[in-house]
């Protein structure tokens, strides 16, 4: 069963505290993607260092390479990431939509997050991309709809996850939101919306955050997915949205990019740190 307890809010914003078995997770709070392949900081340093109560991981990664995949089902998730906060883990979705079919079972994907101890999984719903047909959103929609319900069975004492798909229409955001807040979910990640945001089509963004929060439970937790940007927390938990996961600290360091509050900097183009 799980625990979404209300500390303060201001309009739609909110402070809350989730409660996962490894621990308490304040809210709004940001999930440092971690490549399980590939970890230029430890996530242990991320707690240690920077308060980072919870990360994010792809369990589709982790179930594709046979190494990881047998680690994480004889020592475990958080073994294997050597982290003992609270861990979520992602099904494969985004690789899907960025590099096609991936060859997975939708429900084998889910029971393997619940094997190798993640404290939120996520199902593998159908990725909603903002350029697709008004007929296509639907169909994905309904797919998603269908997995959430055959998935829910599976995950045990396992929090879950069930994204709002629909792309860019918001009825369809409307209609997902409404369909998915009748089965049994733990959190509802708002998805399709990176494509959004990286092309800075920031009115869109706001339009299917407000659709989709309107038809879901307001005692269960919000995840804008992919959002990872300083510019984009402020507006997002103002709309209520609770937890945001992003990558970008590796992609970004790697180009030499410095994110601020009010936008990205290059590094060679800055002549001090605003950090100090």
């Amino acid at each position: 069963m799980m625990k979404f307890e209300l500390k303060e809010r201001d309009c739609l914003g909110r402070i809350c505290y989730l409660y996962t078995p490894h621990g308490k997770v304040t809210t709004p709070a940001l999930l440092p993607v971690i490549n399980p392949s590939k970890m230029p900081i430890e996530p242990r340093e991320m707690k240690e260092s920077f308060g980072i109560e919870m990360i994010i991981t792809n369990a589709y990664i982790i179930w594709r390479k046979e190494e990881l995949r047998e680690k994480a089902v004889n020592e475990g998730l958080h073994n294997l990431l050597d982290f003992n906060g609270a861990i979520m883990t992602d099904s494969g979705t985004f690789q899907s939509y960025i590099y096609g079919d991936i060859q997975v079972d939708p429900l084998d994907i889910v029971s393997f997050q619940r094997e190798i101890g993640s404290d939120i999984g996520t199902i593998l719903d159908i990725f909603g991309s903002p350029d697709q047909s008004k007929l296509d959103a639907k169909r994905g929609v309904e797919e998603t709809i269908l997995r959430a319900k055959k998935s829910i069975p599976l995950k045990g004492d396992m929090l879950l996850a069930c994204p709002i798909q629909g792309s860019i229409y918001l009825d369809l955001r409307r209609y997902c939101a409404k369909r998915m807040s009748k089965l049994e979910a733990d959190i509802y990640p708002i998805g399709g919306v990176v494509p959004l945001m990286e092309n800075q089509r920031y009115l869109d963004l706001i339009r299917i955050i407000i659709a989709s929060k309107k038809e879901l439970p307001p005692g269960k937790p919000i995840h804008l997915f992919g959002a990872g940007h300083p510019l984009i927390f402020p507006l997002a938990a103002a709309l209520g949205c609770d937890l945001f996961d992003s990558a970008s600290y590796v992609k970004y360091a790697l180009e030499n990019r410095y994110m601020v509050p009010w936008g990205t900097l290059q590094l060679e183009n800055i002549e001090e740190l605003p950090c100090y």
